[in-house]
């Protein structure tokens, strides 16, 4: 699959504090699994009113005392500590993203990677030049308001009223979630006062996480899991034991190698890896092997156009799936003439007809509809009758040879090429395909590009770390951007955990079928803690 298109037109703010034992409260507030279940007791829990809420998540892990013996139910809770306390009681692991999202938060701190975690899904947000303050204690309205955020709903459309004897002293920013989490039954107040700006305690943080635990549970269970989802991944720039590496550390259960081409005659190419099928079938991955046509407009013109070539082709490809044992195919024809619409169309229907006592999966690759004549030969509602599935190519807003810099796949542009795309097909006929590379992008004096160079996520964050300027986000586009200076300018639209889990959570709504990544050779080890994440929360019904 080309990512390169060159006929394509298309508060939390607060101040930070230091705490100098902040190790040690966290260390004693969250224990490992092991020492949680090892059955200790508490001395200073048994008038409290979270007595069995701070067992029970004592047990699983959740909460730990603060010294031997010692709970201590009425201390202050800090934001990092509830962050993390947060992230466990949700199954989340910490993400060491490559980017930080708060100016407050060192990557060599503990919280570090809890933090991002929280912000990647949006339970936390920050800005440009947020800060976290994440050693002072968490008031009991900031605590609304994450809660707010993880069940996804809303007291009102500003126009939030609460019953609390001190609704005037809850700040605007949080008056939506209080009446949220007041009418879910999270936060309730004492004798009619909600206390806003009062620190959370352990205790309250204990009966809080005990309640969102039940809610997420019971939200799970009426939520379809996503573990048999599709997740593929093309292989692309790695070799075979490279990508079966990558393949391992990520989500994917579906594998696409690019294995057969077009020919002129008919016949294919053939690239087919025996190591690979072997690999696949140990570690119960499924192939979808990709058939490609190398961007070749007068070839797939040729291909198409003709009966006796395009059965010829067809004939090839269902022996090939039958030779190998392969669980499906992957059309990926691009650069295909506006005049063969039909005629490709035609392939797919004759070579799902084809490949139907194979039991064989066929998806085929389509880029969003903005009417260019890149997607002239798309047929989307035909073609989504004709395969099992159509994949969505979230990518190249921007393409190579353009002479206006850009973003790959900002969240703006994705989120309209979704809603026009689900005008046409099922989404659970949908695949969305992701961007795992961005662009480096070389502008002259007026800003416009002169060059561009497509770059994996690793070589990105090798520049972002090699020079001076720090990356900004852009909350118009969901992205961070950098520039720096060589001997010349360069800016790049930054793909990371951040701003790829928006665009994943995207799909997650959208209700497809799965996600497809381009490629996933080009991922930073971090990405795929951002996505496992991802899949743990909507699991949870979130």
């Amino acid at each position: 699959m080309s990512s390169k298109r060159s006929r394509w037109l298309t508060r939390l703010t607060l101040s930070a504090t230091a705490a100098i034992t902040i190790f040690t409260t966290f260390t004693s507030y969250l224990a490992a699994p092991a020492a949680a279940s090892s059955g200790a007791t508490f001395q200073d829990i048994a008038h409290s009113y979270a007595y069995q809420s701070i067992i029970s998540l004592h047990a699983k892990g959740i909460l730990n005392g603060t010294q031997p013996g010692y709970f201590s139910p009425k201390k202050a809770v800090t934001r990092a500590e509830w962050v993390t306390a947060l992230d466990r009681t949700l199954g989340l692991e910490p993400v060491q993203a490559a980017v930080s999202s708060y100016r407050d938060v060192a990557k060599k701190t503990w919280y570090y990677g809890w933090i991002e975690a929280a912000s990647q899904l949006n339970i936390v947000q920050g800005g440009t030049s947020a800060t976290f303050q994440p050693n002072s204690p968490i008031t009991r309205q900031e605590a609304a308001l994450m809660i707010a955020r993880l069940i996804r709903s809303s007291g009102g459309s500003g126009n939030a009223t609460s019953s609390f004897t001190d609704t005037g002293e809850i700040a605007d920013w949080a008056l939506d979630a209080v009446t949220t989490v007041n009418r879910y039954g999270f936060m309730k107040g004492e004798s009619n006062y909600f206390r806003p700006a009062s620190s959370l305690t352990r205790e309250e943080t204990a009966a809080l996480l005990e309640r969102l635990l039940t809610y997420s549970t019971k939200h799970a269970n009426q939520t379809a899991s996503t573990a048999s989802s599709i997740r593929l991944g093309w292989q692309y720039d790695q070799t075979v034991q490279q990508f079966e590496n990558t393949v391992l550390q990520s989500n994917i259960n579906t594998l696409s190698p690019r294995w057969f081409f077009l020919n002129e005659t008919g016949s294919i190419s053939d690239y087919t890896n025996a190591s690979l099928l072997t690999w696949a079938k140990q570690h119960h991955k499924n192939i979808w092997a990709m058939v490609g046509n190398r961007s070749n407009l007068v070839l797939t013109h040729q291909i198409l156009s003709s009966e006796v070539l395009r059965n010829k082709t067809i004939t090839q490809l269902a022996n090939a799936v039958s030779v190998y044992g392969l669980n499906g195919l992957v059309i990926d024809f691009e650069n295909v003439d506006g005049q063969d619409r039909a005629n490709l169309t035609l392939f797919v229907q004759q070579l799902k007809a084809k490949l139907k006592s194979q039991n064989t999966v066929l998806a085929i690759c389509v880029s969003p509809d903005y009417g260019t004549d890149w997607t002239a030969a798309f047929d989307y509602k035909q073609l989504g009758a004709a395969a099992d599935y159509l994949i969505l190519m979230g990518y190249d807003e921007h393409w190579g040879g353009s002479s206006i810099p850009g973003s790959v796949s900002s969240l703006p542009w994705l989120r309209e090429s979704v809603r026009r795309f689900v005008q046409t097909t099922y989404p659970e006929k949908a695949i969305l395909a992701l961007p795992l590379f961005t662009r480096n992008w070389t502008l002259n004096a007026s800003g416009h590009s002169i060059a561009s160079s497509d770059i994996s996520l690793d070589q990105q964050n090798q520049l972002v770390s090699r020079f001076v300027s720090k990356p900004i986000w852009n909350e118009d586009i969901q992205q961070y951007t950098v520039s720096y200076k060589d001997t010349q300018l360069h800016k790049l639209w930054l793909e990371e955990g951040r701003s790829f889990t928006r665009k994943y959570r995207l799909g997650q709504d959208a209700g497809f079928a799965g996600f497809a990544y381009w490629y996933p050779g080009g991922a930073s080890s971090d990405l795929w803690s951002s996505v496992t994440n991802a899949d743990r929360f909507i699991q949870r019904g979130l």
